[in-house]
C-alpha cells in the first residue's frame, strides 16, 4: 500500500519529510532526462520501433508536457511551455498547447527535437516544479484539485500521479533507445 505523500506528513508531523520524498522523486525523473538525452542524435531521438510507436524525442517531451501542464494546474501558475517561450523554441507542428494526449501515429512523428531542446525544457520544468514543492504544506497537499474522480484527487495524489506517469514514459523512452539500430 502505498502512501500519500499529505498522509505522510500528518502521520509523521514533519512537512518536511514530504517534501524530500517529493524532491528526490521528482529529481530522479531529470537524473534519467539527463541519461536519456546524453549522445542522443537526431536520428535516434525521432526513431520509432514500428510505425504506431512513439520516440525517445515524444515520450520525453509529451513527460514533459504532462509534468509541466498538471503542474501549472495544481500551482495555478502559468506553464512553464508558455511562460519561457518553449512552444516558439520547438515550434512543433501541433496545436500550441498540446501535449500528446491521444495522438496519432502522425502526431507523434511530429515531435523532432534535438536532445539539447528535449532536455533544456525538461530541466525547466524540474525546476518550477522544485520551487513547487518548496512551497507547499500539508494543507497544500491534502487541496482538492480535481473532483471529477471518486474521491476527489487532491494535490497529493495528483503529484504521485505526475512521477508515476513520467517514470512510465521514460522508462519507454529507455527501452526504445536499448532496442534502437547502433550505426
Amino acid at each position: 500500500m502505498s502512501v500519500a505523500p499529505s498522509t505522510l506528513a500528518t502521520m509523521t508531523g514533519d512537512i518536511d519529510a514530504a517534501r524530500e520524498l517529493l524532491r528526490d522523486s521528482f529529481t530522479r525523473i531529470i537524473e534519467h532526462v539527463e541519461e536519456l538525452t546524453e549522445g542522443l542524435t537526431q536520428e535516434l531521438s525521432s526513431w520509432r520501433p514500428t510505425p504506431q510507436a512513439n520516440s525517445i524525442a515524444w515520450l520525453i517531451w509529451h513527460s514533459a508536457r504532462q509534468q509541466d501542464m498538471q503542474l501549472a494546474d495544481i500551482a495555478g501558475a502559468e506553464q512553464v511551455w508558455i511562460r519561457d517561450g518553449w512552444r516558439d523554441r520547438f515550434a512543433l507542428d501541433l496545436p500550441g498547447n498540446d501535449m500528446g494526449y491521444g495522438h496519432t501515429a502522425d502526431e507523434v512523428g511530429k515531435v523532432r527535437a534535438p536532445a539539447e531542446l528535449l532536455a533544456g525544457y525538461y530541466r525547466a520544468v524540474h525546476k518550477f516544479s522544485l520551487e513547487y514543492i518548496a512551497s507547499v504544506g500539508a494543507d497544500e497537499l491534502a487541496r482538492i484539485v480535481d473532483e471529477r474522480w471518486d474521491p476527489p484527487v487532491t494535490a497529493s495524489v495528483r503529484l504521485v500521479s505526475i512521477v508515476d506517469d513520467a517514470a512510465q514514459h521514460l522508462g519507454q523512452a529507455a527501452y526504445v533507445r536499448g532496442i534502437a539500430p547502433r550505426n
